[in-house]
């Protein structure tokens, strides 16, 4: 009798434990997740993501430095510094590279252009930005990528690079003052998110060439990352992700565990996790300086997430890759020659009818959205087929740095 009581207790404590053990993984997945801290605490300083890999460059405190983060062993890693150390820089992703522009350092405001090979592990400086007013300080450019150009905002004066002829050109400027803010890219059109006299978001339309105005703004936040059709403004809030929602023109929470809010962070979204990484106290009296406790990097899985502009059931995945979809732009006739120009310099060229090439364009502006396969299939047809019976061709979206459109007279 006394071996059948103990049995039952053994067994009793096993079920009891196999259950929390299911508890702790159930809760694991709704929390944040600390991971392997920064070699040194940095506020302001510029993360993107590539191949899978986050590069954190710069920042307050860590001058030059630039470090790789590798999420499948949670481990950073030194690579060659920045040439030019600085804080609250903008930064934009090309492929592989990462270019980095304008910040602050010990005092000195830069138009300094340079650009990072993630592959080579080597830095090249580029042209400096022709700002004619040359103290910008820190947060105070903002930069995004679009087709084959850069788009940067200084202040009110606005300039584009030209990734194929390495040239600047002047833009429309914005004539209203802004300080502080985030540059982001949604759906083509180039966001500028901050502090401004009369707290509007501002919108610029690269086919019209023209500014636009929003309604509501966010001030004070200095990282944003866009994710599935919306911008995300994190580690403002210690229960919630802010989102600006440029369709409704208005901001809206989504509820997230408890996390302690942080400045002048930097954030990057890989696979549907998003990392929130270094900064400092989130406080009105904000300085360049990095607590020492901000070494800090903390991630959370955004998949049952529910978003505003979000059109898949949460916890979907994306979808594999298919063939051309279908768009209500593909009745259109004629043939024409798609040119696509990769970021080794690459060009490959196609034949295809205009509802094929359209096709490909709704895939291109889906994808530059967040939304949408990784690479896109494309039929050669009798195009350099040879003995085979078909030939296609997979495009990957990152490798593209450029494509135009020819159409054939009819």
């Amino acid at each position: 009798m006394l071996f059948l009581k103990k049995w039952i207790v053994m067994m009793l404590l096993v079920i009891l434990s196999f259950t929390q053990s299911i508890q702790m993984v159930h809760a694991a997945k709704d929390e944040w997740n600390q991971l392997a801290d920064l070699p040194t605490a940095r506020v302001g300083a510029v993360a993107n993501a590539v191949d899978g890999k986050i590069y954190v460059i710069g920042g307050f405190n860590a001058d030059k430095e630039t470090l790789e983060y590798d999420p499948s062993i949670n481990k950073w890693t030194k690579k060659n510094n920045i040439p030019t150390g600085r804080g609250g820089a903008a930064s934009v992703v090309v492929g592989s590279k990462i270019y980095v522009l304008a910040g602050k350092h010990t005092g000195f405001t830069y138009n300094k252009f340079e650009v990072y090979d993630t592959k080579k592990d080597e830095w090249e400086k580029l042209p400096d930005i022709p700002f004619i007013s040359k103290s910008k300080g820190s947060y105070n450019v903002q930069a995004g990528v679009i087709g084959n150009k850069i788009y940067v905002l200084g202040g009110k004066e606005f300039f584009s690079y030209d990734l194929t002829s390495q040239t600047w050109k002047e833009e429309a400027p914005l004539n209203v003052k802004t300080e502080g803010a985030t540059g982001l890219v949604l759906k083509e059109k180039f966001y500028i998110i901050g502090q401004n006299d009369n707290r509007q978001v501002f919108e610029y339309d690269t086919n019209k060439g023209v500014w636009s105005f929003k309604k509501k703004n966010l001030s004070g936040y200095l990282t944003g990352v866009t994710y599935k059709g919306n911008m995300i403004f994190p580690a403002s809030s210690t229960r919630k992700l802010n989102i600006y929602d440029a369709n409704k023109e208005e901001i809206i929470g989504v509820d997230v565990p408890y996390h302690n809010p942080r400045i002048g962070a930097s954030s990057v979204i890989i696979d549907d996790t998003l990392y929130v990484i270094g900064g400092r106290d989130y406080n009105v009296n904000y300085t360049e300086i990095a607590d020492q406790n901000y070494k800090s990097v903390i991630s959370l899985s955004l998949k049952d997430l529910q978003f505003p502009n979000n059109t898949e059931t949460p916890g979907d995945k994306d979808p594999e890759p298919t063939t051309p979809p279908k768009d209500d732009t593909t009745d259109e006739d004629g043939d024409a020659l798609l040119v696509i120009t990769m970021v080794n310099g690459l060009q490959k060229e196609y034949d295809l009818s205009m509802k094929e090439v359209n096709a490909f364009l709704s895939w291109y502006k889906k994808r530059d959205a967040g939304e949408g396969p990784g690479f896109y299939e494309i039929d050669e047809h009798d195009n350099n087929k040879g003995p085979f019976e078909s030939k296609k061709d997979y495009v990957v979206f990152k490798n593209i740095l450029m494509f135009e459109v020819n159409k054939y007279k009819k």
